[in-house]
């Protein structure tokens, strides 16, 4: 009879550096044989349930075959953000979320997972979104990436062999509510006023060309290409993974042309030397004195947009500059407003009128044809 061992293990657990293994013997031919089903490196309260469901068969003297250890959510999630750092711009946004599901998820098994765990941890976000921010919750669309994380770390567990089903099938996102904010043509110019020198000419290029906070603070003074009046992206310096042009105004050369270089630095926009990293904190203040509610330096994008369309502009051509891949997603940047309603009504109007001109005017021996 197995003994418990210097680690305290129960009898017939054992342990070592590659883990937990059932230790017992069988007798075959006559004679007891030592038998070893490895376990591998899993929680200990997991090597117990699997040694308490073999005891008997043990006790027995039969064989028993080596059981696979279950793939924890843990190594399931390291493996994600192994595969996000090497495959995703945004990776950076991950880390903090994996790290709140290992502290709900625990050491449990990914298979374990079931959509009603899964809406347990909604509702735990919920309430702390709500303590976090009094008198606001957590939007929709922030727990609608979170739940895009978890179901890609069960998709590549899936990929990979290590589960044989999608344990949280069915779990759906929320249903989120697009922003639609835009600057009146008012509203932009109090915002210039307001503007410290340095952030301008970073505003003006997100208005006019819809470009992301990140791909302006990014860019380096040979990305400008006067001679072509466009400013390259290379598909590194993209949210999107893909290379774009974007058209420069005579204007919008003028401003980058009056952007004082940094000696030694290749960016376009530094402080104190030093390329600009974020300019969430002084945005929010301009847009305090600029009496500006509502508004995100993000939404500068869906100005661009808006505006492109009105001009005018086809959604083909718009998205090439914007670097939008599908229309779903370029559509929530295209703000349809008061303006344009009553534009359609005006245009309508023209047409009956124009049509109703055309009946009067016309002879009766023309209208008996």
């Amino acid at each position: 009879m197995s003994t418990p061992n210097v680690h305290g293990l129960p009898p017939h657990l054992r342990k070592d550096d590659a883990g937990y293994y059932l230790d017992y013997s069988i007798k075959e031919g006559g004679k007891r044989k030592r038998k070893r089903v490895r376990l591998g490196p899993i929680p200990l309260v997991q090597a117990k349930k699997i040694l308490a469901r073999n005891m008997v068969e043990m006790v027995e003297g039969k064989y028993l075959a080596s059981e696979q250890a279950k793939l924890t959510f843990a190594d399931a999630a390291d493996s994600f953000l192994a595969y996000s750092k090497s495959r995703k711009k945004s990776h950076r946004n991950d880390p903090p979320i994996v790290s709140r599901f290992k502290a709900f998820f625990g050491i449990r098994s990914l298979e374990s997972l079931t959509p009603d765990l899964v809406e347990a941890y909604i509702i735990q976000r919920q309430k702390e979104g709500q303590l976090n921010h009094k008198g606001k919750g957590i939007s929709g669309t922030t727990l609608n990436k979170e739940i895009a994380c978890l179901k890609t770390i069960v998709r590549r567990a899936l990929l990979n062999g290590q589960i044989n089903r999608n344990p949280i099938m069915g779990v759906r996102k929320f249903k989120e509510i697009p922003r639609d904010r835009t600057l009146s043509p008012e509203e932009y110019q109090t915002l210039i006023r307001e503007c410290p020198h340095r952030l301008r000419p970073i505003i003006q290029l997100a208005y006019f060309t819809g470009m992301r906070c990140g791909e302006i603070l990014g860019l380096k003074w040979n990305q400008l290409d006067l001679k072509n009046k466009v400013l390259i992206l290379e598909a590194l310096d993209t949210k999107t993974l893909e290379k774009r042009e974007i058209p420069l105004s005579e204007s919008l050369i003028g401003l980058l042309q009056q952007v004082p270089p940094t000696l030694g630095s290749p960016y376009v926009f530094t402080f104190k030397g030093k390329p600009m990293k974020s300019i969430k904190t002084t945005f929010k203040r301009v847009c305090r004195k600029a009496g500006i509610e509502n508004f995100k330096f993000h939404d500068l994008r869906h100005c661009a947009v808006t505006n492109f369309r009105k001009a005018g502009v086809s959604d083909s051509v718009i998205m090439s500059i914007s670097g939008h891949k599908t229309h779903a997603v370029f559509r929530r940047y295209d703000r349809v407003d008061r303006e344009d309603r009553e534009g359609a009504l005006r245009k309508a109007e023209i047409l009956m009128d124009t049509a109703r001109t055309l009946v009067e005017n016309q002879s009766p021996l023309e209208g008996s044809k």
